[in-house]
């Protein structure tokens, strides 16, 4: 980490404290002058993807998507990839829903809500997320607002869509307990011969946000365990107990 910290220092950025861990690199609270407060995301040259930094730094750039996590600049550095990211400062959703508190249902509301708008700002563009859940939704609240924004950031597994709101040709990706039953079962309609890939649309990140929106309810999956199997085998039933919960919970 100290060397990461001298690499910043270098380019002129005052280092806070470290702020992320993971397989990807490191990520620092850092603060220049002309950026002001802002996430250093390092990484090694193999793992940088440029894919996810393109996607970002366009939403940045355009600024019409107040629920996407914006991308301001990348530079290298020996092996080293630095990404300058937007900074959300009360981490992500995955721990509010780790707390298993149960939240009002006006706080639910307001999450779903600038979720949904968020993506469909997103399918807009023909930009299909294909990995949203509670890791990947980051909450912000501007000093002094009292509001509290969300994010949705990790771009990585983005597919351009050529024409929006049409389906089209995905790789089975994303995380398991999120995965829309389109992904995951074949049907007729697919395209033979592309093994691996499946015939989907802008509904699967719908979906996603439906499993996120009973974490938030229920504190749990909607599926007694969260595997690859007993998702394909339950897809149907999953869907039924989604909605049984959340009538319940309405009630």
């Amino acid at each position: 980490m100290e060397l990461e910290t001298q690499i910043l220092q270098k380019k002129g950025f005052q280092v806070l404290k470290p702020i992320g861990h993971g397989g990807f690199g490191n990520v620092y609270l850092v603060y220049k002058e002309d950026l002001g407060l802002v996430a250093a995301k390092l990484m090694k040259e193999s793992d940088f993807d440029y894919n996810e930094w393109k996607v970002g730094l366009a939403l940045g750039r355009e600024n019409k998507n107040p629920f996407a996590l914006k991308y301001f600049e990348q530079f290298s550095t020996s092996d080293t990839e630095v990404l300058l990211i937007e900074y959300a400062n009360l981490g992500n959703l995955q721990s509010l829903i780790e707390t298993k508190q149960d939240l009002p249902p006006g706080i639910i509301r307001v999450i779903m809500k600038q979720l949904l708008e968020g993506l469909h700002l997103m399918h807009e563009k023909g930009l299909i997320h294909r990995d949203i859940k509670g890791e990947n939704i980051l909450l912000h609240s501007p000093f002094g607002s009292g509001r509290v924004i969300l994010k949705i950031s990790d771009f990585g597994l983005i597919k351009v869509q050529k024409q929006a709101q049409q389906s089209t040709l995905l790789t089975v990706a994303g995380t398991a307990p999120f995965l829309a039953p389109e992904m995951l079962i074949e049907s007729d309609d697919d395209e033979e011969g592309i093994e691996g890939q499946v015939k989907a649309d802008a509904k699967v990140d719908v979906w996603s946000s439906g499993i996120l929106l009973y974490q938030l309810v229920a504190h749990c999956f909607p599926f007694k365990s969260p595997t690859l199997p007993v998702i394909i085998n339950n897809s149907e039933l999953g869907l039924r107990q989604i909605i049984k919960r959340i009538e319940e919970y309405q009630q």
